[in-house]
């Protein structure tokens, strides 16, 4: 792997041979983000490895803020500044990006996105630039966050903060089925508007007979404290596995354990699915490179907290937590995918795509139509777009389900990799490019469910893989420095 530093400055090849030249060893104390040893120097904050966490904690606050009733009025806006920091980052983070394997072919596939817009079937013209801006904003990270000088102690700051915000949301999830009413916010605006029927369908019956919604978290969507679950189970696994000290061990079972429960009484089918596909390449990676301790270990405490959490919750949802788990054994794996979403991967292939071969235009689908879009213009009408295979048709056509599904693979090939190595290294990649490599797995199983790349959790998708492609470029450089 080879690529330009955050300033411009030649960079060592960062495999092979670890002496520098003379030449070089004399630029780097000249190189703004580092010092004479490589190292990350005080600087400004757009110069700053410190971005990243706070982004993320932009993130977590636009979250929260969607929770205030009194911030009703402007939750577009909400909605739309975590995005625009994004592309205003974009821009004023100076220097260059390093090249991550995926990077080409998403770009290529934002050409082809931005080309829709002199496609016929766009409409609205603010509700196509929405589309292109969002999408393009998803994508960002992998441009500014490689220009930073990330080192392994940001990277794991980064993860801290995302394990913690999504344990607590799932642990507020549970509060939320304990407490009905004390801990629930406002239903989201969007979901009240498919009406009273798809509003009740989100409600269960608990064992104690009070009818509540799916455990919402620290969000407004009935079910969203699953994805807190599934961040605070394959999180807490990697800081379980990484850490040697007491209080960090038990923070990650806890973590394990409340995202377990909070999973399980979501109900949301499709991201336990996605979570134990991140398990078993998890634990497959960990098998494969020799590491059985930490196989083992995993196993045990993910296991038996599986099992404990599952009674546990099954004694509390009661008949409707079992009987929702239980659907997903009735059938084969593939009857069971195509009743609930497996007709869309299958219409999109047998009926989208022939129809918009060459892309459907902007701005017809999603929030940015709900928004922005011309619900006045007939001849270019709504369209639905529930998987993300279906989006990529929208945006792109046959050029759409090509570029970006092999962006995604070319990160979860480069994952694989950082995975299986053996360098000595501080800060423990190896592990991370695992938990990395079972995410991006997971989240590729996901396009199959749900738009993923077309919402702030695409947009920490790619901010996680630049993250950690940047950090371990930072070692590399200053362990061949060292020799």
């Amino acid at each position: 792997m080879k690529g330009p530093s955050p300033t411009g400055a030649a960079r060592p090849q960062l495999q092979g041979p670890g002496v520098l030249k003379r030449r070089f060893v004399r630029r780097v104390p000249d190189a703004p983000g580092t010092n004479a040893r490589g190292e990350a120097a005080p600087g400004g904050l757009l110069a700053s490895s410190q971005l990243v966490p706070l982004f993320v904690c932009l993130l977590i606050g636009c979250q929260l803020a969607l929770l205030v009733e009194a911030i009703a009025p402007l939750r577009v806006a909400v909605r739309v500044l975590a995005f625009s920091i994004s592309l205003l980052l974009l821009v004023l983070v100076r220097g260059r990006s390093l090249k991550h394997p995926a990077l080409p072919f998403i770009m290529a596939a934002l050409v082809v996105t931005v080309l829709q817009f002199f496609n016929p079937g766009t409409g609205a013209p603010l509700a196509a630039l929405a589309q292109i801006g969002i999408q393009l904003a998803i994508a960002a990270p992998l441009l500014w966050v490689t220009r930073l000088t990330i080192d392994a102690r940001t990277f794991r700051r980064t993860l801290a903060l995302l394990f913690f915000f999504n344990a607590a949301s799932a642990g507020v999830g549970v509060l939320q089925v304990y407490f009905p009413g004390r801990f629930q916010p406002t239903l989201s605006s969007a979901v009240q508007g498919q009406g009273e029927g798809y509003v009740n369908s989100l409600q269960f019956e608990t064992a104690d007979g009070v009818r509540v919604f799916r455990p919402m978290g620290l969000t407004d969507i009935p079910g969203g404290a699953a994805t807190g679950g599934f961040y605070a189970v394959l999180l807490g696994g990697g800081f379980l596995l990484s850490s040697r000290r007491g209080l960090t061990r038990v923070l990650s079972v806890a973590g394990i354990l409340v995202g377990l429960f909070g999973l399980y009484l979501s109900q949301v089918r499709a991201s336990a699915v996605m979570l134990v596909v991140c398990l078993v390449a998890l634990a497959g990676v960990l098998v494969l490179s020799g590491r059985l301790g930490r196989f083992v270990a995993l196993l045990a405490v993910v296991g038996t907290a599986s099992i404990a959490t599952f009674g546990w919750a099954v004694a509390v949802g009661g008949d409707a937590v079992m009987a929702r788990w239980a659907s997903l054994f009735e059938a084969s794996p593939e009857d069971v995918y195509h009743r609930n979403r497996g007709y869309f991967l299958t219409g999109t292939f047998q009926d989208v795509l022939p129809e918009y071969p060459l892309g459907a235009g902007l701005g017809r689908y999603g929030m940015t139509n709900t928004y922005f879009g011309d619900h006045g213009d007939l001849a270019r009408p709504a369209l639905w777009a529930e998987i993300q295979w279906t989006a990529w048709v929208y945006d792109g056509g046959i050029l759409g389900i090509l570029l970006y599904p092999l962006g995604v693979l070319m990160s979860l090939a480069w994952a694989f990799q950082v995975a299986r190595s053996r360098e000595s290294l501080e800060g423990e990649f190896w592990l991370w490019g695992s938990i990395l490599f079972a995410y991006n797995l997971g989240a590729l199983a996901l396009t199959f469910s749900y738009p993923f790349f077309m919402s702030q959790t695409g947009m920490e998708f790619w901010l996680l893989n630049a993250a950690l492609f940047g950090a371990l470029a930072h070692a590399k450089t200053l362990h061949a420095h060292r020799r």
